[in-house]
């Protein structure tokens, strides 16, 4: 196991011990480690593309199953009306990891602590969506075009119709008051 994949394992699951609600579900943890690298610049070398809920990278899984098997994370299945989902915890482990992981952590204690105050009690659908703005918003900022709000919401609504241009432009508008966006113009 590379010094990457420890600090990766570690960062999740202190996302799960600081997560505001108590514990993260894969949704959280996917977009918590999306937003740390892009809005962060925290090296966690993920190459997230856009999947079914908003930015993905298979290796995020595969990091919480291995991070689950070694016992730095506990992770079990909750019902809830309209399906399932994940509480994830921090493991019997997960000290000794963190340890072993201190400065990489301790150097990244504030991006945590900042990803948790903007978007740690957000539900998983506003996780998706305003992370697939972001994406949107990434993307358009790589190709070095300039957007406005209601063209990004436009894409993102294209992306994601089950979701309102009204409830996009909502989530937009406050990124782009953080000044999180790069393309909005």
């Amino acid at each position: 196991m590379t010094e990457l994949h420890e600090e990766r394992m570690a960062l999740i699951s202190v996302l799960a011990a600081e997560s505001p609600l108590g514990s993260v579900g894969r949704t959280a943890v996917m977009k918590f480690l999306y937003f740390l690298q892009v809005l962060r610049d925290v090296p966690l070398d993920y190459r997230f593309s856009l999947y079914s809920y908003g930015p993905f990278d298979s290796d995020v899984l595969a990091d919480l199953a291995n991070a689950e098997a070694l016992g730095v994370v506990d992770s079990r299945v909750i019902q809830f009306s309209g399906g399932y989902g994940y509480e994830i915890r921090p493991g019997r482990n997960a000290d000794w990891l963190q340890d072993r992981a201190a400065r990489f952590l301790g150097h990244h204690r504030p991006d945590v602590e900042w990803v948790m105050d903007k978007f740690g009690t957000l539900k998983s659908g506003q996780l998706e969506l305003v992370s697939t703005i972001v994406y949107v918003d990434r993307e358009a900022a790589d190709n070095r075009e300039e957007l406005s709000l209601d063209e990004i919401a436009e894409i993102v609504h294209e992306i994601k119709p089950h979701f309102s241009h009204d409830e996009i432009m909502k989530f937009a508008d406050w990124l782009d008051d953080e000044d999180l966006l790069e393309a909005a113009a």
